[in-house]
């Protein structure tokens, strides 16, 4: 049994750690956390854990746990899209981060949830003060309990389960009555690796999630196992740790739900194996002239950290870098008429290599070519830098000749965007109420876009 307690309240500061940055209830949303406990199971390899994925693992050992999940849902149901998006929290800074929480899911009808499923979120390091929900604030989070990272693929799963269905649960109902039909599971950088090895291992036997969206996955998934923790380790030689038990492989490409890995071009670059094909039910979209910190989308994530005091050294990207949450929502939605039997997720090109699978080739504006190409980047009025700060980014406008050669007239920068844009819809890549916004912003022509 599976129980369910909230809304939480209280604690020495008295708010949710990582809420979302602004007003949810002016944009028709409510925004709640929830404790969650139960025992959990974790896993061990049945054989070699091969590059291609296809892992076997039988269930291990089993212990009891209690995390938190933060809960974003239409106030009105009738808002509701039937989708949960359930992202894996990151903790690549020894702090609970979730990285998706002030994105455009609210504007597409998606019920949004952060799930913490690993213990340094919980538990912090203790060579770092800030990290860990427990050292923000103790009076509130003090009774959580993680039995270990080995744990958490189940954690990850129950939780979910527990907030879409009565069944083996108590308690409260998070989605206050709103009927889910799907659950996709996302999760960013080091949460993309955690995923990876769930989709390779644990999916199989959970058979639960009714897709995948990993972004910005640097090649490889984790450990099965528990990590050890080190009284006194610092941050730094925990991360070198963390970087060695990376397990070398792609995403299996023999199951039956539909995935789609999200990459910027940080990682194509870094990419600890080759870039790995489309396949029946596996997309792989590399998006030009985004960064890693693209996932974190236009720097919320460090607004977030500035305002609860949280150390964050990444922190989202370039305000105005090509942004990820909009076409993750989009591609959600396309996932979903996947699964139940409608088109296929498109298949986009990939970014054009030169020399080497790092090396990505340029136009004369200093922007890829190939990959992904949303408007932005398909009518530049910009260069995107991907290369000097490739966590955050960076956006250069055109000088105004050199925009007046790509479009002599105003006239002519609008039907290159509405085409862009038409491309986008088609695609897959944007929903229409990003269309929109596209089309507003172009109508200022391209030196005011620049």
């Amino acid at each position: 049994m599976t129980k369910i307690e909230g809304p939480v309240s209280g604690g020495k500061r008295g708010q949710i750690y990582g809420a979302f940055y602004g007003d949810m209830v002016a944009h028709g949303y409510v925004e709640e956390e929830y404790f969650v406990s139960g025992t959990a199971q974790s896993f061990k390899p049945v054989g070699e854990l091969t590059k291609d994925g296809r892992w076997k693992v039988a269930p291990d050992a089993r212990a009891a746990y209690k995390t938190r999940v933060i809960v974003h849902r239409p106030k009105d149901p009738a808002r509701f899209n039937g989708v949960v998006m359930a992202e894996w929290t990151n903790v690549s800074t020894f702090s609970d981060l979730n990285n998706a929480v002030n994105q455009s899911f609210w504007q597409s009808g998606y019920v949004y949830v952060a799930i913490s499923a690993q213990r340094v979120g919980i538990e912090g390091l203790d060579s770092v003060p800030t990290a860990g929900l427990k050292a923000w604030d103790r009076d509130r989070y003090g009774g959580l309990v993680h039995p270990g990272d080995a744990f958490s693929y189940d954690i990850f799963t129950q939780v979910a389960q527990a907030l879409v269905s009565a069944k083996g649960r108590s308690g409260p109902d998070p989605l206050a009555g709103l009927n889910a039909r799907h659950v996709i599971a996302t999760g960013e950088s080091q949460s993309a690796a955690r995923l990876a090895t769930y989709i390779n291992a644990v999916h199989p036997l959970a058979q639960f999630f009714s897709a995948f969206i990993p972004c910005v996955l640097v090649g490889g998934g984790s450990e099965l196992a528990n990590p050890e923790i080190i009284p006194g380790e610092s941050a730094a030689d925990y991360n070198k740790r963390f970087f060695a038990r990376i397990v070398e492989t792609v995403i299996r490409d023999d199951l039956d739900v539909p995935i789609l890995v999200m990459l910027s071009e940080t990682e194509a670059r870094m990419h600890r194996v080759p870039p790995q094909a489309d396949a029946a039910k596996l997309r792989l979209w590399e998006l030009a002239c985004s960064v890693h910190g693209s996932a974190c989308d236009t720097g919320y994530r460090a607004s977030v950290a500035e305002r609860d005091g949280i150390k964050d050294s990444v922190g989202g990207s370039d305000a105005r870098m090509v942004r990820f949450m909009p076409t993750m929502a989009a591609a959600g939605l396309a996932l979903v008429r996947w699964k139940e039997g409608g088109a296929p997720l498109a298949r986009h090109p990939r970014l054009l290599r030169g020399a080497t699978l790092r090396d990505i080739v340029t136009d004369v504006h200093g922007n890829a070519l190939g990959g992904v190409r949303l408007p932005e980047v398909e009518a530049p009025t910009a260069m995107f830098d991907t290369k000097t700060s490739p966590a955050r980014g960076g956006r250069k406008p055109l000088a105004e000749d050199a925009l007046r050669r790509l479009y002599p007239t105003d006239e002519a920068y609008r039907d290159a965007v509405r085409a862009a844009v038409d491309g986008a819809l088609l695609g897959d890549l944007i929903l229409p109420y990003r269309a929109e916004e596209y089309l507003a912003e172009a109508a200022k022509g391209p030196v005011a876009a620049g």
